[in-house]
C-alpha cells in the first residue's frame, strides 16, 4: 500500500444512479438480516479506499489506454466492487452496483 504523504489529495468517488439505489436495498436486506453493522461498515472501508488508495485496493483487470482509466476489482467481505480509476483526473466511477461474495448469506 503507498504512504500517503501530507498535502495529498483524495480522489472523487463517482456513484452511478443504480449503485446508490442499489446499495440502499442491500443495507435494507443486512438490515432484516441482522447484519447492517457488517455491511455498513465494509461500504464505508470500500469508499475510504477508493478514496484514498484506489490504485493500491485491489487487482487491475484492464486498461482503457486510451481514456486513461484502469479497471480493478477490489474485495472487502462480503461486498466486491468493480471501478474505474483515473489517475490524471483524480476520479474513481463507480458504475455497478456492489456485488456480493459466494456464501455470504445476504
Amino acid at each position: 500500500m503507498s504512504q500517503l504523504s501530507e498535502g495529498t489529495l483524495p480522489y472523487r468517488v463517482v456513484y452511478s444512479g443504480l449503485c446508490r439505489e442499489e446499495t440502499k436495498q442491500l443495507l435494507a436486506r443486512a438490515r432484516a438480516n441482522g447484519r447492517f453493522t457488517e455491511v455498513a461498515q465494509a461500504v464505508r472501508d470500500i469508499h475510504t479506499r477508493l478514496e484514498w488508495i484506489p490504485l493500491d485496493f485491489g487487482e487491475p483487470l484492464r486498461d482503457l489506454k486510451q481514456l486513461g482509466i484502469q479497471i480493478r476489482i477490489g474485495t472487502i467481505p462480503p461486498l466486491v466492487v468493480r471501478f474505474g480509476a483515473d489517475q490524471n483526473r483524480h476520479l474513481v466511477y463507480v458504475s455497478l452496483p456492489f456485488d456480493l461474495l459466494p456464501k455470504s448469506g445476504l
